[in-house]
């Protein structure tokens, strides 16, 4: 399939599928998914450490579950091995200082994926990607997926994918929730633990919207494996970072601290 990049599609990713995630709202999220015959990208922690990722109790049946997920075209990622922050390493994207995987040595980073590797063939089921927690890993992290056969990363602020020098497929990740955006690959990251009833008619309602637009992670690998990162890949994922999570932010902070001077200033007066 040639690529088109006259054309935006959306991909849907969930991170943080674990056996105590929230179930209540997985059920209603999973009917429309169904409903609409998007399928999505799965993000599944192979041992959760995490207490703030604890919302139910464990479903007894959930690698069954991301079995039959598999079985009918999610992608299912791997991410991180235990979700649980061992330093304050911001990794390659910059985006979060915390980290299960950034600045640590090659040993205990391999040792730690080939453990949730082991994990995932133990109940059958196959890594199609890697989504770190956080956001948060470094150039060992990449060069060791892909020795372990990873191929694919969901991260990056670059409007379309690209394969680097490793073979490794880069699928960028920019949105957290649904918007008009211009021509592109846009991955919507979600998190559904703390999604109220209102927040999944949302849901509905974008996909209702988008779904002529949504498409599949294995998609966008057929589609744009093999294609080289470019000057204006690099351009704009700079730009969308130093925007996003530099000038946005920094602006953010003046203008609460302009805030806070008037209000001192009013009380004082």
């Amino acid at each position: 399939m040639p690529a088109d990049f006259t054309k935006r599609r959306y991909l849907i990713r969930f991170d943080d599928i674990c056996p105590t995630m929230n179930w209540a709202a997985w059920g209603a999220i999973e009917v429309e998914l169904v409903s609409h015959s998007v399928r999505p990208l799965l993000a599944v922690v192979p041992d959760n450490r995490d207490p703030k990722l604890v919302v139910d109790a464990p479903r007894a049946d959930f690698w069954e579950r991301v079995r039959s997920w598999q079985q009918a075209g999610y992608a299912i990622a791997l991410h991180g091995y235990q979700h649980r922050y061992v330093n304050d390493n911001a990794g390659l994207m910059r985006l979060n200082h915390r980290s299960e995987f950034a600045g640590l040595p090659r040993n205990e980073q391999e040792t730690k994926l080939k453990r949730g590797l082991a994990i995932f063939a133990e109940h059958g089921v196959h890594a199609n990607a890697w989504i770190a927690p956080a956001h948060s890993f470094d150039a060992t992290t990449v060069a060791l997926l892909a020795d372990l056969g990873v191929s694919v990363i969901s991260d990056g602020l670059s409007h379309w994918p690209f394969t680097d020098a490793r073979g490794v497929t880069w699928i960028p990740q920019q949105l957290w929730d649904f918007s008009p955006r211009p021509a592109g690959i846009w991955t919507v990251c979600c998190h559904h633990n703390d999604w109220s009833a209102r927040k999944i008619e949302d849901f509905a309602r974008n996909l209702e919207t988008y779904a002529p637009e949504i498409t599949d992670m294995a998609t966008v690998v057929r589609t744009f494996g093999g294609r080289r990162a470019t000057l204006t890949d690099r351009w704009t994922a700079f730009r969308d970072w130093t925007w996003n999570h530099y000038l946005i932010p920094a602006r953010i902070r003046a203008r609460r601290m302009v805030n806070a001077s008037r209000l001192s200033g009013r009380v004082h007066s």
